[in-house]
């Protein structure tokens, strides 16, 4: 985007609430991969979860809808994303994606932006982390 970024600029959060519904319908519009314990009660406490747990998929959206926010077009066909899934998420819980500025450079005459992300619930602790 236009905007300039420096080092330790804060990116402007993405804040989402997480529900059962739109799980389940993340689920099967990511991924069909039909009944498991991020879409299905009986699936999680089977598997010893004693409720559904958000995929990293859907926190990977967050993180991407506040990077496409911010960066736009220059994310989307551009960007590098590696994170780590850190805490569950539930339902319930409200996640906000943030991100800051570690380096600023210029490639091939172009500017290139390296930034800490991660994902945190409503508590204040981290469910996700990386760099992009």
């Amino acid at each position: 985007m236009a905007k300039t970024l420096n080092v330790n600029d804060r990116l402007e959060p993405v804040t989402r609430e997480v529900t059962v519904d739109k799980m389940v319908e993340f689920e099967k519009v990511v991924w069909d991969r039909g009944r498991n314990s991020h879409s299905d009660i009986n699936v999680a406490k089977a598997d010893g979860i004693s409720t559904t747990i958000a995929s990293g998929q859907n926190q990977m959206a967050f993180l991407h809808e506040m990077l496409e926010k911010n960066f736009g077009d220059a994310w989307v066909y551009g960007g590098k994303i590696s994170v780590r899934y850190i805490h569950p998420v539930y339902p319930g819980d409200r996640l906000t994606a943030h991100g800051f500025v570690t380096e600023v450079n210029e490639v091939d005459g172009k500017p290139r932006v390296t930034l800490q992300v991660w994902c945190e619930n409503q508590d204040g602790r981290k469910t996700s982390a990386g760099t992009v």
